[in-house]
């Protein structure tokens, strides 16, 4: 009878150190494989993230479980010179700890999506913001989400992208510096290259510069342009625009950069958030 327990505890523990190995290493496939355009995003985010993704971590937690309790049962019930060895409970405690880790990260996420609003196109400027080029249209794709700022809406309340970025990011303002446009344009330019943006179009002489923000995972890619004026009354203002090229929220990612690139470019220019 011994024998035949210690099959199964053999067979569900090696199913369970399978799934915990398994399962992060699905979850790393999906957002390399959509980094390095192996897939789309719809399939790595979609399919192998959203659709996939919890049965795994479901899977991981309740093989865990399972293979918890036998290992307890085998001990009590043959003894502890029959016990197993320390990989069993090893397998055990880390497929709970993927899953139950997994389960409660994707919980904590959309208990924060649902917090913020569904939008993806931020601005300093919401009255003149500032445009991209038709070359930077052109290498977002025809997929990817639109870059006219006129009549653009939050889907979830339908109200006026303005006003609700206004409410949601109240922080995001135009920057305005004692410095003159020039130095700050470098500045500025300097501080989007720290942050690791690809720098696209530059120009100096109208005060604009492009830049692409890629994310490690998924490689999700973003766009900002920078505009940098002078003022009458001497110093300089600086507005910035930061737009995903896909998804509907971008759970505050544009707005987080945004803040970001302001801290680091006062920092520069030696002045206080």
């Amino acid at each position: 009878m011994i024998s035949v327990f210690r099959a199964i505890r053999h067979l569900v523990v090696g199913v369970t150190a399978a799934l915990a190995i398994i399962t992060p290493l699905w979850f790393a496939a999906g957002a390399l494989g959509t980094r390095f355009e192996l897939w789309s995003y719809r399939f790595g985010l979609g399919v192998m993230t959203f659709e996939w993704g919890p049965r795994f971590l479901f899977a991981a937690l309740g093989a865990g479980v399972v293979s918890l309790v036998l290992l307890i049962v085998y001990r009590f019930v043959f003894g502890k010179a029959n016990a197993p060895g320390a990989g069993g409970w090893v397998a055990a405690i880390l497929a709970i700890v993927v899953g139950a880790g997994g389960l409660g990260y994707a919980a904590s996420v959309r208990e924060y999506a649902s917090t913020i609003p569904p939008i993806h196109d931020i601005t300093t400027d919401t009255q003149n913001p500032p445009q991209f080029s038709a070359a930077l249209i052109d290498r977002r794709g025809a997929d990817a989400n639109p870059v006219v700022y006129e009549g653009k809406i939050d889907p979830r309340s339908e109200r006026p992208l303005p006003e609700v970025q206004a409410e949601a990011y109240p922080q995001i303002q135009p920057m305005i510096f004692a410095v003159e446009p020039e130095l700050v344009y470098e500045a500025a330019l300097n501080a989007a290259r720290d942050m690791g943006w690809k720098i696209g179009t530059d120009s100096p002489e109208a005060g604009m510069f492009e830049a692409t923000d890629t994310s490690f995972w998924f490689g999700f890619k973003d766009d900002v342009v920078v505009r940098v004026t002078a003022l009458e009354e001497g110093g300089s203002r600086v507005d910035a625009r930061s737009v995903s090229r896909v998804g509907v929220s971008d759970l505050g990612a544009n707005a987080a950069r945004l803040d970001a690139f302001e801290a680091r470019l006062r920092s520069s220019l030696g002045e206080g958030a």
